[in-house]
């Protein structure tokens, strides 16, 4: 298609240039009368059209090897006016991204009950994944240790830190994840530290905001609004 198109526009060219030899009759010289004395006069070439328009064959040779002449059409040669112009994608950047809610992970298990002994050590009763775990202060469970057990809370830690395990709530970590909102797509997504959003890494979340990294430099985006 895009060599149909060149050919087309050089045999337009091509028209253009007998069209301009068939015409050139009219920028021909004329003879013009020149008075040199009295009752005498002499013809003479108008100087004007001969400068203008000289021979046929020459004028097409001049034509043609014009480049100012040539290159008035040489976007006609090289442009393919039978396909649609490419639209560029748009690029993803985190000024795109509005940042919804931040909450802490769930944690998959719950401080449900206590069992109180008459020496006064309490017993604390976690469900974990549909199973039941009895645990006291000191003892280890999973990845953590107990470090403290009360009718209201269970305290524990292990490597990433403590947590607090409040009666009959859902348990929660320190991490936090993020819901964002992509304008791009109008897409809702969550994300953690560490992910990857478009080629961009989570640098940190906190609670009021989320910190990428891409292209050289900080984005931080503040919950509720925009790119800042």
């Amino acid at each position: 298609m895009k060599e149909t198109s060149k050919v087309i526009a050089i045999v337009a060219f091509v028209l253009w240039l007998l069209v301009m030899w068939k015409s050139s009759s009219v920028f021909q010289s004329k003879e013009v009368p020149v008075q040199f004395g009295e009752g005498q006069e002499e013809t003479v070439a108008g100087k004007e059209g001969a400068d203008v328009a000289p021979d046929s064959l020459s004028y097409a040779e001049r034509l043609l090897k014009s480049p100012f002449a040539f290159s008035r059409y040489q976007p006609l040669i090289n442009k393919n006016i039978f396909v649609k112009p490419e639209i560029q994608p748009e690029l993803f950047t985190p000024e795109k991204l509005t940042v919804i809610s931040v909450s802490a992970v769930p944690l998959p298990f719950m401080y449900n009950g206590f069992i109180e002994k008459s020496d006064g050590t309490r017993i604390g009763q976690v469900n974990w994944s549909g199973k039941t775990y009895f645990i006291k202060k000191g003892d280890k469970f999973k990845d953590y240790k107990v470090l403290e057990i009360n009718s209201k809370i269970i305290k524990i830690e292990n490597k990433d830190g403590q947590i607090v395990l409040e009666y009959k709530k859902p348990a929660k970590s320190k991490e936090l994840v993020a819901k964002l909102h992509n304008s791009m797509d109008n897409k809702e997504f969550e994300v953690k530290k560490n992910d990857e959003v478009g080629g961009y890494k989570i640098l940190d979340i906190k609670a009021d905001s989320v910190v990428l990294y891409g292209q050289e430099k900080e984005w931080v985006i503040n919950k509720g609004r925009e790119y800042k």
